[in-house]
């Protein structure tokens, strides 16, 4: 099992606010706290994730907000945190399932890799 040190928590707590930063984008100005009081929401949803049995650690939560937000954040988003909360959740599961798959929910997940796979090699 992987203890989460005090630097991934921080380096979490980064992502969440570059997925912040990128979902309140606007042409106009916008208030820094706005962007903080968010990021934090987002903080405290990805610190959820963490589940150190299930190899879910923080440095792997970190991955997927980072992956979140280069993929899917958008400005529109703006203070909604629930796209963020089930992405999360399913990019998680993906990386660590917490249960068993066969048949068609296997057959998908090797539709998942074969497109992973694709993106590794470009």
């Amino acid at each position: 099992m992987v203890a989460t040190t005090a630097d991934e928590i921080a380096e979490l707590e980064e992502a969440c606010f570059e997925v912040a930063r990128t979902t309140k984008w606007t042409q106009r100005p916008i208030d820094a706290d706005d962007i903080c009081r968010h990021a934090q929401r987002l903080f405290e949803i990805a610190l959820r994730e963490i589940c150190e049995p299930l190899g879910r650690h923080a440095a792997l939560i970190t991955r997927a907000v980072h992956y979140l937000g280069t993929a899917h954040a958008i400005p529109p988003m703006d203070e909604d945190t629930e796209w963020f909360a089930r992405m999360l959740s399913a990019v998680v599961e993906v990386a660590r399932p917490n249960s068993f798959h066969e048949g068609k929910g296997q057959e998908f997940l090797e539709d998942m890799l074969e497109g992973i796979q694709s993106r590794l090699e470009s």
